[in-house]
């Protein structure tokens, strides 16, 4: 969704838009129930005649096509598609649905798991579904769009493609280390990508491999026409800086040193540590020809917010120290030694400790701006910002404060991409609507704004369905 300036959207493989014809009708028996679905193709559900046909189940045009029920029935749970037979795709509702038979040449899209009877399939430009695709057009058949785009357009081209000029793409290079930088620009060119976001903290300390590699990159991208932007994940800043300043490492409110999935987290509240590693961030940027900077997901631990103490965080003795003359209170006692609730029993005391937090984000926030703005002038400015206006909790568990960093994005001419928290992932692409919505009741200039859309495949760890991965439509 477009808010303002630009999509962000996280992953290299990206689903946007489809490459068939704008406004290519589609006959289906619901329409208005049909709609949303197809709109998001950038096609139209009509009742009338059309070249292209959905039909459910044994509605009489499938016996016409050839697909008959043999009188058989199976309850359907766990199902296959094609385009990711080792996906596990579970219904939420197991449904018992008749056996089908497929006339020769038919092209068979999803099937049920153990039996293989079909669910999805095309004839010629006729799509047909066992059952009805469910409420919100996914929960059930999660490549649907894919099917849909097969026989509205060319066979040939039947993946969804990114389309547009104001997408940008985040690129973790661990993850595609040997593929040839000409190649990914040109792909990303031909996608309507205007933006790569390159993760940066592989790259702080230097070396002659990797940093080859970075520049024919960032070469590759400025031969396109594509900008790069140096993506940051403070307060983890490398591995590297993490082993030489132990001293700098941020504690968890069980005492830990915060090492937290992959981010090694660093106490940048205290200015000599803030020095170090803005130091290091102003080597990185200078190393390099980056079109811009993207702070991202500067904020705290964790998505449980305090009653998950061995994530929580900051408890650095900086924060604790400032805080109690602060505030009048340590925050240590929030927590006691058997990481019992002591915040739940103290509202006034957490509550006063939770707007602590979030204002010492956007104050770190704020003098990191100034500083990268300070070494590259020329560097456009973006911060990934979490969510906290549709999952409200996020300002209380993360320490983020949207609401307080627009004022900050005017006076220091800056892109908000505000991304959505694991927590909504069990969620449907509904929620990009309702984020959009919210954000744009803070501001009536939302020239500023944009959305990270999460549709890369990732793994969501609540139990959803039809599947724990996140597959983009």
């Amino acid at each position: 969704m477009v808010l303002g300036r630009q999509i962000a959207c996280t992953g290299v493989a990206l689903v946007i838009a489809c490459a068939v014809a704008q406004g290519q009708q589609i006959q289906v028996q619901e329409p208005r129930r049909w709609q949303p679905i197809l709109e998001s193709l950038s096609l139209e559900a009509v009742r009338g005649p059309a070249a292209r046909t959905i039909i459910i189940a044994n509605d009489p045009r499938a016996e016409l096509a050839g697909i008959r029920a043999d009188g058989e029935k199976i309850t359907v749970a766990s199902l296959v598609d094609e385009h990711d037979r080792g996906l596990e795709i579970l219904w939420q509702e197991p449904i018992e649905v008749p056996i089908y038979e497929l006339p020769a040449g038919a092209q068979l899209h999803t099937w049920e798991k153990h039996s293989g009877a079909p669910l999805v399939a095309s004839v010629g430009e006729l799509l047909w579904l066992a059952t009805e695709p469910g409420e919100r057009g996914y929960e059930r058949y999660p490549y649907l769009a894919q099917a849909i785009v097969g026989v509205a357009g060319n066979r040939a081209n039947a993946e969804p493609r990114p389309v547009g000029n104001r997408l940008w793409v985040f690129l973790d290079t661990s993850y595609r280390n040997r593929a040839d930088p000409a190649y990914l620009a040109r792909r990303w060119r031909r996608g309507g990508v205007a933006a790569v976001h390159v993760a940066a903290w592989h790259f702080h300390e230097p070396d002659s491999d990797r940093d080859v590699y970075l520049a024919k990159l960032i070469e590759a991208c400025h031969r396109e026409g594509i900008l790069a932007y140096a993506w940051l994940e403070l307060p983890h800043v490398s591995d590297n800086f993490w082993m030489r300043y132990p001293d700098c490492r941020e504690k968890t409110a069980s005492g830990a040193d915060a090492r937290l999935d992959w981010r090694k987290l660093v106490n940048l509240a205290d200015p000599r540590c803030f020095d170090r590693a803005a130091d290091e961030v102003d080597q990185l940027l200078t190393r390099f020809d980056w079109d811009g900077v993207n702070l991202a997901e500067l904020y705290f631990e964790s998505l449980h917010g305090p009653s998950n103490p061995a994530r929580f965080t900051p408890m650095n003795d900086w924060v604790l120290a400032d805080a109690k003359r602060t505030l009048g209170f340590n925050p240590a006692d929030l927590f006691d030694d058997d990481c019992d609730r002591h915040w739940s029993r103290s509202p006034t005391h957490w509550g006063e400790f939770a707007d602590y937090r979030a204002k010492l984000a956007l104050d770190l926030q704020a003098r990191l701006i100034r500083r990268v703005t300070g070494v590259v002038p020329q560097a456009d400015i973006v911060v990934t910002q979490i969510d906290d206006r549709f999952d409200t909790r996020m300002r209380e568990y993360l320490g983020v404060d949207t609401a307080a960093l627009i004022p900050l994005a005017n006076e220091l001419d800056f892109t908000i991409a505000i991304e959505d928290p694991a927590t909504l992932w069990n969620l449907g692409p509904e929620r990009y609507t309702e984020i959009g919505r919210r954000y744009k009741e803070l501001t009536t200039d939302t020239s500023r704004l944009a959305i990270d859309i999460n549709i890369n495949i990732v793994e969501r760890y609540q139990q959803v369905y039809p599947t724990r991965k996140q597959v983009g439509v």
